[in-house]
């Protein structure tokens, strides 16, 4: 049985010791759990951190547990039943109480003092919360660029302040790519997640994320006035627009895993005149101060909004790419938030890729150790293992627990 399996199983077994504290506004509680691993050829590091996890898990289903059964009959007889156990609690902080091996059952075993949170705004784990990880800005697309025409520097302008506001909102861990854009008008563009795109980037940048911004319509209309459209359409002259409607549609797509974990659309109907004017382009005071200035203005805040919050609960995952004199090397920039002292979990890639239809479904991987950071450099991070059961590569992955 593997440590998956055990934690699974073992909350189970495993009672709580005791209640210590009420809850607040939130729901906080703070109760004693045990938590346990299997010591496997005396590798007792590595089952203490399994341990703490182990009662981490345990502490989320005392409290707010959802359980849903189902149960198969046939000729009024039981067949099969089955048991499902959701947690609605997420952990807010923890401290170790106490922790021994067990001679008799060879499991090493923890006590932990764990404090849960209902906040639904928590994040769903705990441990690395607090970093923040590497995301590219990528270039702005825009499916009709004819209805941008009267905006200059409109695609380059609006990645540029994203990329500044997602900083000034204290988002630092981040990179800007440029390349061309070549769309055809009229064109519906999505991310393209093949690797054969995403793998190059990654290498690049360092980047777990890539936020992609597309601006889906930019469509002026004349509302309200027909008769003097039609005026001054018979004396030659063109209608004059009082809406526009803005759409900007974002995606912020996983790099290690090749798939979305965040889409978007961000919308505002603006009223008044639409028009900016090619002499005041994208991102200058005097474009935030034309109408339609003002509706991209509410729709970057709103994007850079959402962005930011679903970024603080991913954890951060990055990769080994060498290892030298028993140390290991990895993507991890200062930006980061990563500490010397901190530790990592790392997960050994196992096999060739599994592909299916032609499709790369990514790499199985299996717990392989822990690594406490020694030393942070502007570029890469390096550190040490403390605890492991598996030989630990170039290309394993490293993650925040």
């Amino acid at each position: 049985m593997n440590w998956i399996d055990r934690a699974f199983y073992k909350p189970l077994l495993v009672i709580a010791i005791g209640l210590l504290g009420g809850a607040n506004a939130w729901g906080i509680q703070c109760l004693e759990v045990s938590g346990v691993a299997l010591v496997q050829n005396d590798n007792r590091a590595f089952a203490r951190q399994m341990a703490i996890r182990n009662a981490l898990e345990v502490a989320s289903m005392q409290t707010n547990l959802e359980v849903s059964t189902r149960a198969d009959m046939q000729d009024f007889s039981l067949q099969n039943q089955s048991s499902r156990f959701i947690s609605r609690s997420k952990v807010e902080r923890f401290n170790l109480m106490d922790e021994f091996l067990n001679e008799q059952t060879g499991e090493y075993e923890v006590v932990l003092n764990v404090c849960l949170t209902e906040d639904p705004q928590a994040c769903g784990h705990l441990v690395g919360a607090g970093y923040q990880n590497r995301v590219v800005v990528a270039p702005v697309v825009i499916e009709n660029s004819y209805e941008g025409r009267d905006i200059a520097n409109l695609l380059p302008g609006y990645q540029m302040e994203l990329f500044r506001r997602l900083n000034m909102a204290g988002y630092q861990n981040l990179e800007m790519i440029e390349y061309a854009q070549g769309l055809q008008p009229g064109m519906m563009v999505s991310p393209n997640l093949t690797p054969e795109v995403l793998t190059p980037i990654q290498d690049q940048t360092g980047g777990q994320f890539m936020l992609l911004s597309a601006i889906r319509s930019l469509a002026q209309a004349s509302e309200g006035r027909e008769t003097l459209d039609r005026v001054r359409r018979f004396y030659g002259y063109d209608a004059r627009n009082n809406r526009r409607y803005i759409e900007v549609e974002w995606y912020l797509v996983d790099l290690n895993k090749q798939r979305i974990v965040r889409q978007h659309k961000e919308s505002v109907e603006m009223q008044g005149d639409p028009r900016v004017g090619r002499d005041r382009p994208f991102g200058t005071l005097a474009f935030f101060r034309t109408a339609t200035g003002e509706a991209f203005n509410r729709i970057l805040d709103q994007q850079v909004e959402r962005v930011i919050q679903h970024l603080g609960c991913e954890r951060l995952e990055t990769q080994i790419i060498d290892v030298r004199n028993g140390e290991y090397v990895m993507f991890l920039s200062d930006q980061s938030g990563i500490q010397p002292g901190d530790q990592l979990a790392v997960y050994s890639r196992m096999g060739n890729p599994v592909r299916f239809q032609g499709r790369n479904l990514g790499m199985d991987e299996n717990p392989a150790g822990f690594i406490e950071i020694s030393r942070i450099m502007p570029k890469f991070a390096v550190g040490r293992l403390v605890a492991g059961q598996a030989e630990i590569q170039i290309g394993d992955s490293v993650r925040s627990w």
